[in-house]
C-alpha cells in the first residue's frame, strides 16, 4: 500500500476514484483542493492510497484559521463529506487515518470529519484511533427523476406558499451576469454573518474562486432589479448540489422571502443538470434545538444523522476557542 500526498497523486486518478465511489462529493474533487490552496485563510491537504496502480482511498484535508491572533484559537482542518473509499478495507482506512492525524496534530486545534454519507461501517475503526463520535444531523432532498413541481408539491405549506408569493411579485432568479453582482451578495452574507450569524466566514476571495470554478455554482435573487439574496454552492456532475451559504435582506418585503428562493435556485439547478438530490449541509446536533433544522425541514428534504467524527488535538485551545465564538453570538453588534 502506497500512502500519496499533495502532488504526488495523479489527477487522472483522482477523477477516477470519485467517478465511482458511493462516497463522493464536490469537497473532495483536485478543484476544491486547488481552491483551498488560492485563496488566503484557507489551506488543504490531499491524502491518497495507491494498490496496483489505483486509488483506494483519498481524502481532502482544509486547515482553516481568522488572521491574526485570533487564528492560534481558531485553527481547526474540517474534512468536508468524508474520506472517499471503495470498500472497507480495515489496514488502508487505518492507514489513511493515522497519516491524516499525524499531520494534523500540531496545525489544528482539532480535526473533524463533516459526514455527508452514511459511514456507520467505519464507526469503531474512528473509535479505535481515539476520535470521538458526534450525532450531528443532515438534510438531504431527492431531486431523481422529480420535476421543479413535484419538489415544490412536497414542500411544507407556508414554504410553498411564501415561494409562490415571491414570485408573483416579481422576484426572479439567475446566475449572475458579472463579477459585480456576485460582490454585492457577498456583502449581504457579510453583514449576516455580523449581525446575526457571528460565525467566521471566509473574506471576499474565496467566494469570487468559487464562482469561477468548475464545481462553484451562485444564485443571485433580484425584485425590481435590486439584488436581495443568493446562494454559494459547490456541486458535482451526476451526484449533487451542497448549499454552503445563502442569505436573503431581512425583511425585505412583506410578501417576498428571498432566502427562500436563494434555496429554490439551487434545487431548480439541481434538476435541470439531473443531479441526485441537494444537500442542505447541517442541521444541529440530535437532542439540541437548532432553528435553522426546521427552516431546512420545510423544504422537504429527509433527516439523517450521518453525524461528524472528532480528533482534538489542544483541549485547552479547543475549549478557549469556543468560549470565544458562545461570548460573540452573545454580544449585540
Amino acid at each position: 500500500m502506497l500512502l500519496l500526498r499533495n502532488h504526488q497523486i495523479s489527477t487522472e486518478k483522482w477523477s477516477a476514484i470519485l467517478a465511482v465511489s458511493p462516497y463522493s462529493s464536490a469537497f473532495q474533487t483536485h478543484i476544491f483542493y486547488e481552491l483551498c490552496n488560492g485563496v488566503p485563510g484557507i489551506s488543504a491537504e490531499a491524502f491518497a492510497l495507491e494498490e496496483d496502480n489505483n486509488l483506494k482511498a483519498l481524502c481532502v484535508v482544509t486547515l482553516q484559521k481568522e488572521p491574526g491572533i485570533k487564528g492560534y484559537f481558531s485553527s481547526r482542518a474540517i474534512i468536508y463529506g468524508g474520506p472517499v473509499l471503495l470498500d472497507l478495507d480495515k489496514e488502508a482506512f487505518n492507514l489513511l487515518l493515522k497519516s491524516i492525524a499525524g499531520q494534523f496534530k500540531r496545525k489544528g486545534i482539532y480535526l473533524e470529519v463533516r459526514n455527508y454519507f452514511d459511514y456507520s461501517q467505519f464507526h469503531d475503526h474512528y473509535i479505535k484511533a481515539e476520535w470521538e463520535w458526534l450525532p450531528y444531523l443532515n438534510i438531504r432532498l431527492s431531486l431523481k427523476e422529480k420535476s421543479l413541481e413535484d419538489v415544490l408539491a412536497s414542500m411544507k405549506y407556508n414554504r410553498k406558499r411564501e415561494i409562490k408569493l415571491s414570485l408573483v411579485e416579481g422576484a426572479v432568479y439567475r446566475e449572475p451576469i458579472d463579477i459585480s453582482e456576485v460582490q454585492n451578495l457577498y456583502l449581504i452574507l457579510k453583514e449576516l454573518y455580523i449581525e446575526k450569524v457571528k460565525l467566521p466566514l471566509p473574506d471576499i476571495d474565496f467566494f469570487l474562486t468559487l464562482y469561477s470554478s468548475a464545481i462553484g455554482k451562485v444564485f443571485v435573487i433580484l425584485h425590481n432589479n435590486k439584488i436581495i439574496g443568493g446562494a454559494f454552492c459547490f456541486y458535482l456532475e451526476k451526484r449533487s448540489i451542497y448549499t454552503m451559504y445563502y442569505c436573503g435582506i431581512r425583511n425585505y418585503h412583506k410578501r417576498i422571502f428571498p432566502t427562500h428562493l436563494s434555496i429554490l435556485a439551487a434545487i431548480d439547478f439541481g434538476i435541470k443538470k439531473k443531479l441526485e438530490y441537494i444537500d442542505f449541509m447541517g442541521a444541529g446536533l440530535k437532542g439540541k434545538e437548532y432553528g435553522v433544522r426546521k427552516y431546512k425541514q420545510e423544504f422537504g428534504g429527509e433527516l439523517n444523522e450521518y453525524g461528524r467524527f472528532r480528533k482534538i488535538n489542544n483541549k485547552f485551545l479547543f475549549v478557549v476557542g469556543g468560549m470565544g465564538l458562545r461570548i460573540k453570538k452573545l454580544i449585540k453588534k
